[in-house]
């Protein structure tokens, strides 16, 4: 009987060094003293990394404003304020994970910008500036995005449109929030390069580097649960589309090997009315608006004229 125990207890706390390990790898984000723009490791496999590289320098050297909230369960939350015209839309940016807003909107936020538009570059949760150690692929995130709108709702005017925009992870949280109860004034999301499930994605990764996704599921799950304090199968984006009031614009490259295609599709069938979807051939994770920036801009301008026409 004692060695059973034994045996039970070893095997219990080889579980849960292996469940720790996997929350390390997979939701915490530690503090390393690596810089906004400093991503060698993405760069290298983006065709497009010397204008990357570019864009992200000048939009970090761009003066801007530091403005912060308080999320719902008390993190300090960061982001960086651009002002534009006083009169034109407010555009509120979440960037990927392990992203930054500097990098992952180089492109897209400095268009906005040049189009007089105000924007805020969200430092998503336990990323830069902003606290907290976890991330949680949206499960937590939708609701700083419902925080971030109050903060523009009190600090502007309550009417002022604003548009929120996610790319990679954050296109997955923009789409979670849209189910929640959004403000009026939200008048359209752009989700680039977006997930649907944050179970099925984290294991379309696994099965990519080899791993098993039937051994990988529960410990991701658990995972989460234990140490990140959150239910990775919560929601998905789909579910949280079917109930949304708010336009919605989808962007993916064909050639994302990294977040399927198809994750955008099941997301715009689950409300084609209230979703349009845009595809990019051979462009890869988020890399729709440097493969064809022209094409790209002329999709977000008139999805976002049409969103601000009063409706009849």
């Amino acid at each position: 009987m004692t060695v059973a125990i034994i045996i039970i207890a070893v095997l219990l706390i080889a579980l849960l060094v292996a469940v720790f390990a996997v929350y390390r790898k997979l939701y915490y984000v530690p503090r390393n003293g690596k810089s906004e723009t400093d991503f060698e490791d993405i760069l290298l496999k983006n065709p497009y990394a010397e204008e990357t590289v570019r864009n992200t320098n000048e939009l970090y050297e761009t003066p801007c404003e530091r403005i912060s909230v308080r999320s719902y369960d008390g993190l300090r939350l960061s982001a960086r304020y651009y002002r534009g015209t006083d009169d034109m839309p407010l555009c509120i940016c979440f960037h990927g994970y392990h992203g930054s807003g500097v990098r992952d909107f180089s492109g897209v936020a400095r268009f906005l910008m040049g189009e007089g538009y105000n924007v805020i570059l969200v430092d998503e949760r336990a990323h830069w500036k902003s606290e907290g150690h976890s991330l949680t692929f949206g499960i937590k995130e939708r609701y700083d995005v419902q925080s971030w709108i109050q903060y523009a709702n009190k600090r502007f005017r309550g009417d002022t449109p604003v548009f929120i925009f996610g790319i990679s992870m954050g296109g997955g949280t923009v789409l979670m929030a849209s189910g929640l109860d959004l403000p009026k004034n939200v008048k359209g999301i752009v989700a680039d390069c977006p997930f649907n499930s944050p179970m099925d994605e984290i294991l379309h990764v696994c099965r990519k580097i080899g791993l098993n996704p039937t051994l990988c599921k529960p410990l991701v799950w658990l995972a989460a649960i234990i140490f990140g304090r959150f239910n990775v199968c919560a929601t998905t984006s789909a579910d949280e589309v079917k109930k949304t009031k708010t336009p919605i614009l989808l962007i993916h490259g064909e050639g994302d090997d990294f977040v399927p295609t198809d994750m955008s599709r099941q997301i715009h069938k689950a409300n084609p009315d209230m979703t349009q979807l845009y595809t990019f051939p051979e462009a890869g994770h988020g890399l729709s608006f440097m493969y064809d920036t022209e094409r790209y801009k002329e999709i977000v301008r008139q999805f976002m004229k049409e969103c601000e026409m009063p409706s009849s």
